[in-house]
């Protein structure tokens, strides 16, 4: 007899896979949620071991079948492909080509190529799909979810998952180790936040409060200077980027969220914390000064091969640079970009952050085309407040081949494509909650922010 939890799970995963041949955002929640709570790492997993489930393939497969079956009735997507979309494309040849360009392929190579080429499909899939404000609303409700549940896995962890006093092994692959982890999920603490802000349920503001308060325990319990750093960087993008009308609100949140994270941050966070204060203390300590001795040997690296080393060749060839090092791993996401794609690779992977962070951008000041400009501009914002944090973060932990971190870049092009199609619709929404025809009611009132909103996009 299977466990309760056993057969839960499975009557949800393909009750949720066979929904999504119908709805194909059902087909991207599954595939999100498979990942952040990836099952194969659970007690109540065992007993389906022997069926071999491969979830993820089985979620991606159902959700593009779903896409092909809907094809007529998926909204359509404007434009096709923006600036973002062949970066990413250039991108994808460059992971290519960096195999003929640099040392050949490694161990890691295939591993790597695969993952990379499976995650730009999702993607590209995804942003076709999370085109409607009702689609990008689930994608955020997801999110929450997902930070829900690694939050409690992270409450509930036995001793036996900390290790040196840092939470590990809690989460999917791409966050099993602490700085993953902390990475993740200060990524999601604004999004959790923007949710908050812009939910509307009495009854559902508690399960987003839980979340929120999970996620940060959860960083706390990590123990990552990596993440303190990003989250000090999206502190100050909170503060800077506040919506205008809405600071105060978003200010006293802010406030709030700091004074419950006080309270629950313990000593031994402060104390690793406080090994970042000065030279004398990174050089005591064994972790910092191996990360500058790799950053050291990462910059001859890629002037030694300024096309780069291909991918998945940084740890082999840095443990050949250096044998007292051995085989390490980075912790810098721009320096295993440059060095193993080259310069054209980094420059590729700065101009999609930069194009990410545009985009929310332009939806953050012109979300007055929108339906909701309350609820479009609060997205914005913690797309922003987001990418702030992991771009802080990356500068001290490798996450270049890490989904969630890819999803990220792309959700702030799907936020402008809801704009956009909302904005052709002609609708806006009023103060007292009806739907208007944008034409005539920009000139019933030309003075309404300023005038101009009809040549926003053009």
């Amino acid at each position: 007899m299977l466990p309760l939890k056993s057969i839960a799970f499975l009557m949800y995963f393909f009750g949720i896979s066979a929904a999504s041949l119908i709805m194909p955002i059902l087909g991207i929640v599954n595939y999100m949620m498979i990942y952040q709570v990836y099952p194969e790492h659970a007690w109540w997993h065992i007993p389906l071991e022997p069926l071999g489930i491969r979830y993820s393939m089985t979620a991606a497969v159902c959700m593009m079948l779903g896409m092909l079956l809907t094809l007529p009735r998926l909204p359509a997507c404007r434009p096709a492909l923006n600036l973002w979309d062949m970066s990413a494309l250039a991108m994808a040849l460059v992971v290519v080509t960096s195999e003929f360009t640099g040392l050949g392929p490694g161990d890691e190579s295939a591993p790597l190529l695969d993952k990379f080429f499976k995650m730009l499909l999702f993607i590209f899939c995804m942003t076709r799909i999370v085109i409607t404000r009702r689609h990008f609303s689930i994608i955020v409700w997801t999110f929450v979810a997902g930070s829900l549940y690694i939050g409690y896995d992270a409450w509930t962890a036995p001793p036996g998952a900390f290790a040196m006093g840092r939470l590990e092994k809690v989460g999917g692959p791409d966050f099993r180790q602490a700085s993953g982890l902390a990475a993740h999920m200060s990524m999601m603490l604004p999004i959790i936040g923007v949710a908050f802000m812009t939910c509307r349920s009495w009854l559902l503001k508690p399960v987003i409060l839980i979340s929120g308060a999970l996620t940060i325990n959860t960083i706390i319990l990590s123990r990552t200077r990596s993440a303190f750093v990003g989250l000090l960087c999206g502190v100050v993008a909170v503060v800077l980027l506040a919506p205008k009308g809405r600071r105060f609100k978003t200010y006293a949140a802010t406030t709030a969220v700091l004074l419950c994270s006080w309270f629950l941050v313990d000593q031994p966070y402060w104390d690793r914390m406080a090994t970042m204060k000065s030279q004398k203390t990174i050089q005591q300590d064994d972790a910092a000064s191996a990360r500058l001795e790799i950053w050291e040997d990462a910059w001859r690296m890629i002037r030694r091969y300024p096309l780069g080393v291909g991918v998945g060749n940084f740890v082999p060839t840095i443990a050949r640079m250096d044998r007292e090092l051995g085989r390490r791993a980075p912790h810098n996401s721009y320096l295993l970009c440059w060095a193993e794609l080259g310069i054209q690779g980094i420059f590729l992977f700065v101009l999609l952050f930069g194009t990410s962070f545009v985009q929310a951008w332009q939806c953050h000041w012109r979300a007055k085309q929108s339906a909701d400009p309350a609820w479009a501009r609060y997205m914005a914002y913690g797309l922003m407040v987001s990418l702030v944090i992991s771009a802080g973060t990356q500068f001290f932990t490798d996450r270049f081949y890490t989904e969630a971190f890819w999803w990220l870049m792309a959700l702030p092009g799907c936020l402008k494509r809801v704009v956009l199609s909302e904005a052709a619709d002609g609708k806006v929404l009023l103060d007292d909650g009806r739907s208007a025809d944008m034409g005539a009611w920009w000139d019933d009132n030309p003075l309404a922010y300023g005038g101009g909103a009809r040549r926003a996009f053009a």
